[in-house]
């Protein structure tokens, strides 16, 4: 009978370990009120989001190799892909443009990133 308890709670104790290992969501875990998105500005909000998610494959260098030919590097290129619809499309992975940020798991930007730069597309994306 001791040898099952110790079994019993060495399983238990897999189990537990098991279960309680998988990737949240930081958003989703600790969501945050201050999602600004009246008033955003491509020079402030929109330049950086794009500047930490998107630059790393998308801009002028590497666009042809990584980018899939997209450059988001400047505002005169980003209105290129707002006004023909694909940032967007590619953020909110509406299925009608590529998706992106490619990633093992399709995990798509914070949602205040989305938010935001759907404030600035919805006023009009002004070079601002």
């Amino acid at each position: 009978m001791k040898s099952f308890s110790i079994v019993l709670g060495c399983v238990t104790l897999v189990l537990l370990s098991v279960t309680s290992c998988y990737y949240d969501v930081e958003e989703e875990l600790y969501p945050s009120s201050a999602c600004e998105t009246t008033n955003v500005l491509f020079s402030d909000q929109v330049s950086l989001i794009l500047t930490n998610r998107c630059l790393n494959c998308h801009n002028t260098s590497n666009a042809g190799f990584f980018g899939g030919g997209v450059d988001l590097e400047g505002y005169t290129n980003v209105k290129t892909y707002v006004d023909n619809g694909t940032l967007l499309s590619s953020i909110t992975h509406d299925g009608i443009a590529s998706f992106m940020p490619k990633s093992a798991n399709n995990t798509m930007l914070p949602t205040c990133d989305i938010n935001q730069i759907t404030a600035w597309i919805n006023a009009g994306a002004p070079n601002n």
